[in-house]
């Protein structure tokens, strides 16, 4: 789109297509955020003009997130309204956990092998920050820092397709596990004893048993989840 003003001429498009740009970004990121944080659950309805409305900019940026979140996972188109928010099927934390034995054991392993001191320092404060919010209560907020030291033992392998692979998974962790927790939050002490311990282990550089106790920690998991889904009081759908 161009504008003539006397003998100036003033592009304007680009600087239009910038700001819907950043509108879509910041979209994304905030709608990724409540999804994570468990303030939109799963099977919540995601309406652009809705959610437009809430961010206080047009339904185009809106949906161009809503698209990228269903890319990720986290969210499912519904018919022509719209999507929701994504849902964990017993396949799918079936699926789940088999995955993460396979990626989160490993990288155990290679963090005990090659993790710096500065990284192990920041899987250390990122334990800290999950004592202080399981202290509050803020079981979401315990679960993204609780997640976040497995974060940081994947990014210390310097291995970029671990990470990559790491990461496509965690998002589906967080928003399965957030529901979980709120189930068991009994759990949540827990996670924080394992995962002090895993920590401990790759400081100490013994990586057969960094990988045992991530082994044992993501079976526990498993086990908790198998244990609200048999007592009813989880309701999951089968596929």
């Amino acid at each position: 789109m161009r504008l003539t003003v006397g003998k100036g001429l003033f592009k304007i498009g680009s600087n239009m297509d910038s700001n819907l740009k950043l509108d879509a970004t910041s979209a994304y990121a905030r709608i990724r955020e409540e999804i994570l944080s468990g303030r939109r659950m799963p099977q919540e309805r995601l309406v652009a003009q809705r959610l437009a409305d809430e961010l206080g900019i047009s339904r185009t940026p809106v949906k161009e997130a809503l698209a990228r979140l269903e890319i990720e996972g986290l969210a499912v188109r519904v018919d022509a309204w719209g999507y929701v928010v994504r849902s964990i099927s017993l396949r799918d934390a079936d699926d789940l956990f088999e995955a993460r034995l396979i990626i989160e054991v490993a990288n155990a392993r290679l963090a005990a092998e090659r993790a710096t001191e500065g990284e192990v320092l920041a899987m250390n404060k990122m334990l800290d920050a999950s004592a202080k919010r399981l202290r509050k209560g803020d079981l979401a907020a315990f679960q993204s820092c609780a997640r976040g030291v497995h974060e940081r033992i994947a990014e210390s392998t310097g291995n970029l397709q671990v990470i990559r692979m790491f990461k496509q998974l965690n998002d589906l962790v967080v928003l399965f596990g957030v529901s979980l927790l709120r189930l068991n939050p009994e759990r949540s002490a827990e996670i924080l004893a394992e995962n002090t311990a895993i920590v401990g282990a790759i400081q100490e550089r013994r990586r057969e048993d960094a990988a045992r106790l991530m082994h044992e920690h993501i079976t526990r998991g498993h086990d908790s989840f198998r244990t609200a889904i048999s007592s009813s009081r989880m309701s999951i759908p089968l596929d």
